[in-house]
């Protein structure tokens, strides 16, 4: 049996017809939100996907490190680092972690938090000099250990 563009408005008219009628009845008139129980100030900005605002400062910080370390080349390498959208997409996820929980980090940590978020600012971008990635990578490295030390990782 040969189908005509008749024949298949039908079809689809009949089935979206027994397709609406299985729906749930109409909620009513749409209102605006609850407001919410608690501010950002209160309960701080989320930066990074599943974490909250109660979550270890050092343990989730020490975990960007890590999670950043396992796309770097080792210690002596960073001439021969590529520079794609893994590395400098790790480097902005460090950021945002930074931003949630370096405030809440030891305050023995503070310069060195500073200064990864500086470095890392600058080898998130895609436009960043080849000739300086090196030597940044370098001061990372330096700064994100002395962070990990302040949390007492090594």
């Amino acid at each position: 049996m040969t189908r005509t563009p008749l024949r298949a408005a039908l079809v689809v008219a009949a089935l979206a017809a027994g397709l609406s009628a299985c729906q749930a009845p109409s909620p009513g008139p749409r209102t605006s939100p609850a407001p919410p129980t608690a501010s950002p100030a209160t309960t701080g900005a989320i930066y990074v996907t599943g974490a909250k605002a109660g979550d270890d400062p050092c343990a989730r910080v020490v975990s960007a490190i890590g999670y950043l370390g396992l796309s770097l080349l080792p210690p002596g390498r960073e001439e021969a680092q590529h520079w794609d959208g893994d590395v400098r997409g790790r480097f902005g996820y460090l950021r945002g972690t930074l931003e949630m929980y370096g405030p809440r980090l030891p305050a023995a940590a503070a310069d060195a938090v500073a200064a990864v978020d500086g470095v890392a600012e600058t080898l998130s971008r895609a436009g960043t000099a080849a000739s300086r990635r090196p030597g940044l990578l370098r001061r990372y490295r330096a700064a994100s250990a002395a962070v990990l030390a302040a949390c007492g990782r090594s």
